[in-house]
């Protein structure tokens, strides 16, 4: 029972403290806001000669987006303006220690602080509209904090896009009243409050308060305060959504040159490819700014990747026409290609032409003479002696030239007349055929000559796009090590600078 008197004691004790709490504040801010002694359209200050001093302080709470294209910021920010208000001063004894009151914003003097590189019509509006309560303290001191989503003008340098660090500014300052009137100094900034974004890391957030002259107004200053914010961003997805792509599909080239030149997809592969990279290259186009200040390092990358598939298909083309060449080879291009190039590329051993054919081997003297394969001509020679022989007999023709009996003189004449007409025929419809298929091997070994060249060529630009692309990829990994390195410096430098 004791306990639950105690209890209620206390409550009761408590209760009394808020009445009479409410009850000094409302008399306070009857005396404040009395129409006789504050007006919220009055510079809160006793000498008009003096300027009322604003601290403006930020806390970034989130980026939201850049905007490469239209190079704009979007940012969660806490928005605090600190200054001293000359009639907002009491003594906390005469209202029961009261120190802190919190009013409207409506009810108070505020300042026309407004952010100088707005993007956006209304980004001004809460700056001016907001309608958080202010915490004022019985010395004058007011404190406006508002949560703002601002979006402000920062120009993008991409040119060493996706690996690039951004620097973007928030200006603030007055509008209307110069530094006579209103003064504004730097408070604090803070970024541990941070949420974190997909696609940028925050490096850090450095202030500078600058006077500046304009020429609307001559003579007068008006103080500014500038927060940059340095954010680096994060290139894993554009690494894996367009660099290794593109990466593969120039591999992909490789597969021109290894495709053999009958198969005749050797110019579709080449343009398949080159459209491959030109629709990626569109995607890249659309995200960026159409400025002409500099040309991003992924942009780059993908002009010289196309520069490289389009030459690996014109000279895909060269390969072909080498290959279906068919008239004689030249002596110096059968010395470049298939004596001192091939010897270079290790292809000796590849480019052998068939073994000459024996049918077409004549006799000192004679215009054409068929020697039938795996004879020797000595050999041939005895065995063609020895047929004649043989057709001596057949013919009834004596040893001693004389003719048999029985054989007459003219029918002998006759028959040896057609017996040559039918030789003589015969033999020139298989000399025609022989030297139509000595055409024709001559033909093929010139083609063959042809399509050796072409594959010494082949190889030669595969080995020269080989090394075009390694050399590309070598010098984009060096400019983006060093990009890296830069950003661990300019990391290292703000964090010794807090």
């Amino acid at each position: 029972m004791a306990g639950y008197n105690l209890q209620f004691i206390a409550v009761f004790a408590i209760c009394i403290g808020l009445v009479s709490g409410s009850e000094e504040q409302f008399r306070l801010i009857s005396h404040l806001f009395h129409p006789n002694n504050y007006s919220n359209i009055v510079r809160p200050v006793h000498n008009e000669s003096e300027s009322v001093l604003i601290s403006v302080e930020i806390v970034l709470d989130q980026i939201s987006d850049v905007d490469e294209k239209y190079q704009t910021l979007k940012a969660i920010i806490w928005l605090t303006q600190r200054w001293k208000d000359d009639y907002m001063v009491w003594d906390p004894k005469e209202y029961n220690g009261l120190e802190q009151i919190r009013v409207p914003s409506t009810k108070m003097w505020l300042p026309d602080t407004i952010m100088y590189n707005t993007k956006s019509d209304g980004s001004n509006d809460p700056l001016m509209t907001v309608f958080t309560k202010m915490i004022i303290t019985y010395d004058g001191s007011v404190d406006w904090s508002a949560p703002l989503t601002m979006v402000s003008s920062c120009p993008v340098n991409v040119h060493h896009y996706p690996f690039d660090v951004q620097k973007c500014r928030l200006q603030f300052g007055s509008w209307q009243h110069d530094g006579r009137f209103i003064d504004y100094d730097i408070g604090d900034f803070d970024e541990d409050l941070l949420n974190e974004n997909g696609e940028w890391d925050l490096i850090g957030i450095t202030g500078k308060r600058e006077d500046k002259t304009y020429e609307c107004c001559p003579g007068k200053l008006y103080p500014d305060v500038t927060f940059t914010v340095k954010m680096q961003r994060k290139p894993l997805f554009y690494v894996v959504n367009l660099i290794v792509p593109c990466v593969v599909i120039s591999t992909m080239a490789i597969v021109e040159f290894v495709l053999p030149c009958n198969s005749g997809e050797k110019v579709s592969l080449g343009i398949t490819v080159l459209l491959s990279m030109t629709v990626f290259m569109l995607v890249i186009a659309e995200n960026m700014p159409a400025t002409s200040d500099s040309i991003p390092i992924l942009a780059r990358f993908y002009v010289v990747t196309i520069f490289l598939v389009s030459f690996s298909t014109v000279m895909t083309v060269l390969v072909l026409n080498l290959h279906h060449r068919s008239y004689k080879l030249p002596r110096w291009i059968r010395h470049v290609f298939l004596e001192v190039l091939a010897s270079v590329l290790c292809m000796k051993n590849q480019l052998t032409l068939p073994a000459q054919p024996t049918f077409y081997k004549g006799e000192a003297g004679s215009q054409f003479e068929l020697i039938p394969q795996g004879f020797e001509r000595g050999t041939y020679s005895d065995v063609k002696d020895e047929a004649l022989l043989t057709t001596t007999e057949f013919m009834d023709v004596s040893e001693n030239g004389g003719y048999r009996d029985g054989v007459n003189k003219d029918s002998y004449k006759r028959g040896t007349a057609r017996l040559n007409r039918s030789v003589l025929e015969l033999l020139g419809n298989v000399k025609f055929i022989a030297q139509r298929c000595q055409e024709k091997d001559c033909d093929e070994n010139r083609k063959l000559e042809w399509q050796m060249v072409a594959k010494v060529v082949d190889r030669f630009f595969l080995i020269i796009y080989v090394i075009c692309v390694v050399t590309m990829d070598m010098i984009m990994f060096l400019q983006i090590n060093s990009l890296d390195n830069q950003s661990q410096h300019i990391l290292a430098g703000n964090t010794s600078d807090s």
